[in-house]
C-alpha cells in the first residue's frame, strides 16, 4: 500500500477512527463517561451566570467609643496588652471574614455626646480590604471634646442608624465609662424599636488608670483625681475614683433595657462574629449568587476518579457503606 492509502498506519483517518473507537470502548467499559461528564460540567462551570438566592445577611452600623477610658491597656492579643479600643477594632476586622456575602457594615465613632457617622453601611465580601483599612484609622484623634457621655451617644446612634436606607442595627462597642458621671440614666425620649442592635462592653473588671492623651493621641501622662469630676452621692462624694476605670457592665445593661437593645460582653475576639450574626439581628436578602464552583467542583472529582481507577470494589463498598448509614438514620430510635 501507499502511504496516502486509507489502510497507511499514518493515515490520519484511520487514526481519528482508532482515537474514536477507544472513546466508545472506554465508554462501554464505565470508565470514558467520567471525562464526559466531566467537560460537560466545566462548560456550565464557564457560563454559569449568578443566580439570584435568598440568605441571611446583616447590616449593622458599629460605632467605637474612641473617649480616653478606651485607651486602657486591659485587654490581651497574643500574649500582649493591647488598649480596649484597639481589641475592638481588631474583633470587628476578623469578623468581617466571616460575614455572609451581602451583608452590609458602616462605621461610627463615639465622643462627647454624640455619635458621628464616618462609613455608610456597604457590602463586606467586594470591600473588605476598604473597611479594614478604615477600621485601623479610628482613634482619639477623632475626638472633639473629652466628655463621655455615653447614654446620650447611644441615643444619638439610634437617630443616626434610623435616618440611613434600611435602618441598619446599632453595635455600640464601650467600656460604659461616663464623664461627667451619671446618678441615673435619663429616660429614652424615641420610640421604642425604632432601632435595633446590640450594647457591646469592652474591658476589665479591674479599675485602672486613665491614659491622659494630647490633640495628636499620644500619651502625655495618666488623669488625676483631682482632673476629674467625681461620682455624687446622698452622702456628698464618692472616693476618688473617676480617674480608674473599668467596664462598667450593670451601667451598660440597664441602659441597653431603657433604649430597647441588648447586651453582651467582648470577652474574646471571636465573640464579636456571633454578636454580629444573631439571629435577632439577621434580615432576608436576595443575593446574586455564585455556583460556579458547583459543577467545577464535580468536574474536579470526576477527572480524578479517571485518573485513579479505583477498583469497582471500592466503589462498591462505599456504596454500600453509605446505604447502611442512610437505613441506620432512618430507622426509629427508642427513647
Amino acid at each position: 500500500m501507499t502511504s496516502g492509502s486509507p489502510g497507511s498506519p499514518g493515515n490520519p483517518g484511520r487514526a481519528a477512527g482508532a482515537r474514536a473507537a477507544a472513546f466508545v470502548d472506554g465508554l462501554r467499559r464505565g470508565s470514558g463517561w467520567m471525562l464526559a461528564a466531566a467537560g460537560a460540567l466545566l462548560v456550565v462551570a464557564a457560563v454559569l451566570p449568578p443566580l439570584p438566592l435568598s440568605r441571611n445577611v446583616v447590616n449593622h452600623l458599629v460605632v467605637f467609643d474612641i473617649t480616653q477610658s478606651m485607651y486602657v491597656a486591659d485587654q490581651s492579643e497574643g500574649g500582649r496588652a493591647v488598649s480596649r479600643l484597639v481589641f475592638a477594632r481588631h474583633a470587628l476586622e476578623k469578623a468581617l471574614h466571616h460575614l455572609p456575602c451581602g451583608s452590609q457594615v458602616g462605621l461610627g465613632i463615639f465622643a462627647s455626646r454624640r455619635t458621628l457617622l464616618l462609613l455608610s453601611p456597604i457590602e463586606v465580601c467586594n470591600n473588605r480590604v476598604e473597611l479594614e483599612q478604615a477600621i485601623e484609622q479610628i482613634d482619639a484623634r477623632m475626638a472633639w471634646e473629652d466628655a463621655s457621655v455615653i447614654v446620650r451617644g447611644v441615643y444619638s446612634a439610634t437617630d443616626v442608624a434610623f435616618e440611613l436606607p434600611q435602618h441598619p442595627s446599632i453595635v455600640f462597642l464601650t467600656d460604659g465609662q461616663e464623664s461627667p458621671p451619671m446618678a441615673s440614666i435619663p429616660d429614652f425620649d424615641r420610640p421604642i424599636g425604632r432601632a435595633k442592635g446590640a450594647l457591646i462592653g469592652v474591658g476589665g473588671d479591674l479599675p485602672l488608670p486613665i491614659p491622659r492623651l494630647d490633640k495628636e493621641g499620644r500619651q502625655v501622662g495618666w488623669w488625676s483625681a483631682g482632673a476629674v469630676v467625681q461620682r455624687p452621692t446622698p452622702a456628698g462624694f464618692a472616693p476618688d475614683q473617676e480617674h480608674l476605670s473599668s467596664l462598667h457592665e450593670a451601667h451598660l445593661q440597664a441602659l441597653a433595657r431603657t433604649a430597647g437593645l441588648s447586651y453582651a460582653r467582648l470577652d474574646s475576639e471571636a465573640a464579636l462574629e456571633k454578636i454580629l450574626t444573631d439571629p435577632v439581628l439577621t434580615r432576608k436578602l436576595v443575593v446574586d449568587t455564585d455556583l460556579r464552583w458547583i459543577p467545577a467542583l464535580l468536574a474536579a472529582l470526576l477527572l480524578v476518579r479517571y485518573t485513579l481507577r479505583l477498583p469497582a470494589s471500592w466503589i462498591g463498598a462505599a456504596r454500600t457503606c453509605g446505604s447502611r448509614l442512610r437505613n441506620y438514620f432512618r430507622t426509629p430510635r427508642k427513647s
